[in-house]
């Protein structure tokens, strides 16, 4: 019979043996710049299949109502409010209301400087 220690040393070098067989890393093999930038852009490839969107698509202008209440988390009622008090742009071809994307960050850019003129209003 081996001693202990032999019999461990056998085991490591099987294991070793095993991973590296299946093109998994030894104990003493060392990782590369080029392996790491692999395994990056590996990373990215299964990012932008998961997000099914590419990460370098142009942002869209022009989005129709359904996507502004989505991306507001609105009402379409709460929409047509600041439609109708012009508080939001928008463009209307056919049936179809298109609104403009700096439109949309600008009215949320108005109403965060009015929350905090009003809230320092509140404390004076």
């Amino acid at each position: 019979m081996f001693s202990s220690k032999k019999q461990k040393k056998i085991e490591m070098e099987r294991m070793r043996g095993t991973n590296e067989a299946k093109g998994g890393l030894s104990l003493d093999q060392l990782v590369t710049l080029a392996d790491l930038r692999r395994v990056r852009d590996e990373l990215l490839e299964e990012i932008r299949k998961a997000r099914s969107v590419p990460i370098d698509a142009p942002v869209k202008k022009w989005r129709k109502s359904s996507e502004v209440r989505k991306l507001l988390n609105i009402s379409a009622g709460k929409l047509l409010t600041l439609r109708v008090s012009r508080q939001l742009a928008f463009v209307r071809l056919g049936e179809v209301i298109y609104y403009d994307r700096d439109d949309i960050n600008k009215m949320i850019q108005k109403a965060k400087t009015s929350a905090l003129s009003t809230s320092l209003n509140d404390k004076r």
